[in-house]
């Protein structure tokens, strides 16, 4: 006789219950450490003061990204995303194949490389899309031919890093980021990058719903830049890509919840596209619309460059307060030898003191003022 399973009213909310709990998990995880502990920096405020996170008082920041860039991309492609960009003051950083299937290698004399040395005179970036964009030929199993590194060896790794880097030089370029193609790094690529001096890398990404998040192996924060497993490489996560295969009137409200999610915590929320899909009616529309939305608010526009340099300055920024005869003494120690033009030092409501000193921490004197001025912006 086969015995009936009674499910009482309290065993189905019970069930219930467990299920928002496994679900909420899931998608909490690995938002956690923003949630709970803020952006990894030494010092954001005191009793007195707080520092922000970004230079000249901006809350948040946008990047936008745009990745498959090779050798047998039309230039004409490239300049349609620039001048949506230019439009909007938004710096680009585009990931290039240098070697694209193993067959078409870029060089300096390309039409395409002339356009992409020009754009960069607008601040606009080149980075390094790993070497083939292509699964070597040993790899059957890999069902994505995309995920150029996936089950790589270490030496191998090594190998198409470095060589990739050194077409993009001999290109012209300065190379500064690498991003993994189909995101198929893993902690080995990263050490790599690291040996290799990489300043950045964005090997990670959210993408949109019910997927959420690529290469959960290393992915350590949502918001904020980090130093996976404590190297000296800084790593930064994407969101997208919307531009892709997922063009319905619901996507300029996800990336718009989502970015407003990136601005209200301060974050910094990268846009990710791919320059193919990207050059559509429909794409180069959703990117106009979206420019158009995001740039209404109070952020900064960097390159990725400007930015792993600002955030390596501000997280070993150490800061101490005190009143000392109706002054506010505010001393500032840097971690490093990097500049942080445009730090901005909020000063808090009911200090009882009259005016500021900035200085250093040998002594030297910065700024002085009023407090009355509640705001202020120093190069540092």
């Amino acid at each position: 006789m086969i015995k009936r399973i009674k499910f009482t009213k309290t065993k189905i909310i019970i069930g219930v219950l467990f299920l928002i709990l496994f679900a909420v998990s899931y998608f909490l995880v690995y938002y956690y450490r923003d949630l709970i502990f803020g952006p990894p920096v030494l010092f954001r405020e005191d009793e007195n003061i707080e520092i922000n996170l970004y230079p000249n008082n901006f809350q948040s920041v946008f990047i936008f990204t745009n990745d498959d860039i090779n050798k047998l991309t039309e230039p004409g492609k490239v300049k349609n995303v620039v001048d949506i960009l230019n439009e909007y003051g938004v710096k680009g950083i585009f990931f290039v194949i240098p070697h694209y299937k193993g067959r078409y290698r870029l060089s300096k004399n390309d039409e395409l490389t002339k356009v992409l040395q020009e754009i960069t005179e607008d601040g606009h970036e080149i980075a390094q899309h790993g070497l083939t964009h292509w699964v070597p030929r040993k790899k059957p199993k890999i069902i994505n031919l995309a995920k150029e590194f996936a089950d790589l060896p270490y030496g191998e790794q090594k190998r198409r890093i470095y060589t990739g880097r050194k077409i993009l030089e001999d290109a012209g370029f300065q190379v500064n980021g690498f991003r993994a193609p189909a995101f198929s790094a893993n902690q080995q690529t990263l050490k790599i990058l690291d040996e290799l001096n990489f300043l950045y890398g964005s090997n990670a990404s959210i993408y949109p719903p019910p997927f959420m998040m690529a290469n959960r192996r290393f992915a350590e924060s949502i918001y904020y830049p980090y130093h996976p497993e404590d190297l000296n490489l800084i790593e930064f996560i994407s969101h997208g890509d919307f531009f892709r295969t997922h063009f319905n009137s619901k996507n300029f409200m996800i990336i718009k919840n989502r970015f407003e999610k990136t601005h209200n915590r301060r974050g910094i929320f990268i846009l990710l596209s791919h320059i193919e899909p990207l050059n559509n009616p429909q794409g180069l529309n959703l990117l106009d619309k979206s420019l158009k939305y995001i740039t209404t608010k109070n952020l900064w526009k960097p390159n990725l460059t400007e930015l792993a340099l600002w955030w390596k300055a501000r997280e070993l920024l150490w800061a101490e307060s005190r009143i000392d005869n109706s002054t506010l003494k505010i001393t500032l120690e840097k971690g490093s030898e990097l500049e942080l033009n445009g730090l901005t030092i909020k000063i808090k409501e009911g200090i009882e003191a009259e005016k500021y000193h900035v200085i250093d921490d040998e002594g030297n004197l910065i700024k002085e003022g009023k407090i009355s001025e509640k705001v202020v912006t120093i190069n540092y």
